[in-house]
């Protein structure tokens, strides 16, 4: 049987080449990096502050809150006015006012009917503009109902994200 003859001088076989720690080093950075990110995501999750609205404080703080989550959706209802000047011309818009509100869903009118907060006529008008009610207020004391139109086109944009042509506008 022949011999080996080694090329180094100390007559051993050569090693594996070992894997560089480098590697190993990454790959716990990276684990610690996402386990880190994982941590915080939660802990904003669990702890919001006082500030963070998501869709359970805005349940909670709609208006008539059991009428509205079993007939409709709890919203933010935006409330500005816009001035135009004709001459010269110029449009003012004064700061938003963000206030809780309920989108009623059409097939639940009736009972905004019973409460006698809107009338046979207002279900007519709205329904004509194939419209919906939604109201901010106590549905009990006195609450503030408008005809609301739903808007397609931004439904579209934040569930899909894709672009969309505009739709034409409701005719009044």
């Amino acid at each position: 049987m022949a011999r080996r003859r080694y090329s180094s001088t100390l007559n051993q076989p050569p090693t594996e080449p070992r894997a560089n720690g480098t590697t190993t080093k990454l790959a716990i950075a990276g684990a610690i990096f996402a386990v880190g990110i994982g941590v915080g995501i939660a802990l904003s999750t669990l702890n919001p502050t006082p500030r963070t609205v998501d869709a359970i404080r805005l349940d909670n703080l709609a208006p008539s809150r059991d009428f509205c989550n079993n007939y409709g959706a709890s919203a933010m209802v935006m409330s500005s006015r816009v001035y135009v000047t004709l001459n010269p011309f110029n449009v003012f818009i004064s700061q938003a006012e963000p206030v809780p509100g309920c989108v009623v869903l059409p097939n639940n009118w009736n009972l905004l009917l019973q409460k006698n907060v809107i009338k046979e006529a207002d279900i007519r008008q709205c329904k004509d503009r194939m419209n919906t009610f939604g109201f901010t207020g106590d549905l009990e004391k006195a609450p503030t109902v408008d005809c609301i139109y739903e808007s397609k086109n931004a439904t579209e944009k934040f569930t899909n994200g894709l672009p969309t042509t505009p739709s034409p506008s409701p005719q009044p």
